[in-house]
C-alpha cells in the first residue's frame, strides 16, 4: 500500500475564517498621522467607528490639527478617547477634541468647519490627574485625559478634530470605538506597529518579537495553523 498526499483547498476557508473574526484584544488598531489630515478636505476616513482604533499625531506648526471623518446614523453612540504619551514634557499638555457634524449647536472653534455643521467639544484643560494606560502589545504608556460616549444627533457625515487650544507643539492621540478585532493579516503588521508606536512614545525600540494583542488570538492562531497544516494534505490509501 502506498500513501498519496492530496491538496484540499476547501480546508483553508474553514480554518482562517475564525481567525479573522476573533475579537478579544487588549489593544487599539493603530494609524500613524503624517500631518496631511489637517482640514475637512483631507480628513482620514474611518470606515467603522465602532471598531477600536487609535490615531497617533505629532502636533507641529504645520500640522496643528488632526481631522478624521466618518458616516453615522441618528442616535449612534460614538466612543471617544483622547490622550498623550507618558513623556515628562507632556505632563501638562491638554489637547481638545471637537466632534463636528449635523444636529450639533454652532460653537466657536479656532478653525473653519463645513457649512451648516455644529460641534460638541471635549476639552481637557480641567484634567489634573489623568489615568495612566498601559498598552500591552506595544508596551507603551499613555495618559488618558478624557473618554466619553457621544450620542450623535442626526444621520450624516461627521468630523472628529483633535487640536490644542494653546497652539503648543507636542503629541496626542485620539481613539474611537470599543470593539476590539484583529485578523490574521494584522499579525504581519504587529512588528511595524510596535516599532512606530514605541518611537512615538519615545521608548527604546528593541529587536525582539512583537507582542500579540491577546492570548485568545495567539491561541487561535496556533490551533488554526495546526489544523491548517493537517487539513492541507490528507492521506489516501491506494
Amino acid at each position: 500500500m502506498s500513501r498519496i498526499l492530496r491538496y484540499r483547498p476547501g480546508r483553508i476557508v474553514l480554518v482562517l475564517g475564525p481567525l479573522v473574526l476573533t475579537s478579544t484584544a487588549l489593544a487599539h488598531r493603530p494609524t500613524f498621522s503624517d500631518g496631511s489630515a489637517s482640514d475637512a478636505n483631507h480628513a482620514l476616513e474611518v470606515k467603522d467607528v465602532d471598531l477600536s482604533q487609535v490615531v497617533y499625531h505629532e502636533v507641529t506648526a504645520q500640522a496643528q490639527q488632526l481631522w478624521l471623518t466618518f458616516e453615522a446614523g441618528e442616535d449612534q453612540v460614538l466612543f471617544v478617547q483622547i490622550g498623550v504619551p507618558v513623556i515628562e514634557r507632556l505632563a501638562d499638555y491638554r489637547p481638545s477634541v471637537a466632534i463636528v457634524g449635523p444636529g450639533f449647536p454652532e460653537v466657536a472653534l479656532p478653525f473653519e468647519v463645513p457649512d451648516g455643521l455644529g460641534a460638541r467639544i471635549i476639552a481637557t484643560d480641567d484634567v489634573s490627574s489623568p489615568r495612566v494606560f498601559h498598552e500591552h502589545f506595544t508596551d507603551t504608556r499613555s495618559w488618558i485625559l478624557k473618554e466619553e460616549d457621544i450620542v450623535l444627533p442626526a444621520t450624516g457625515r461627521y468630523y472628529l478634530v483633535a487640536y490644542v487650544p494653546s497652539n503648543e507643539v507636542g503629541k496626542l492621540w485620539v481613539s474611537v470605538g470599543r470593539r476590539e478585532e484583529f485578523g490574521l493579516a494584522d499579525l504581519l503588521k504587529f512588528r511595524d506597529w510596535t516599532i512606530r508606536a514605541r518611537r512615538f512614545h519615545e521608548e527604546e525600540v528593541g529587536l525582539g518579537l512583537p507582542r500579540i494583542p491577546c492570548l485568545a488570538t495567539s491561541a487561535m492562531l496556533a490551533v488554526g495553523l495546526g489544523f491548517l497544516a493537517r487539513g492541507l494534505f490528507v492521506s489516501r490509501r491506494r
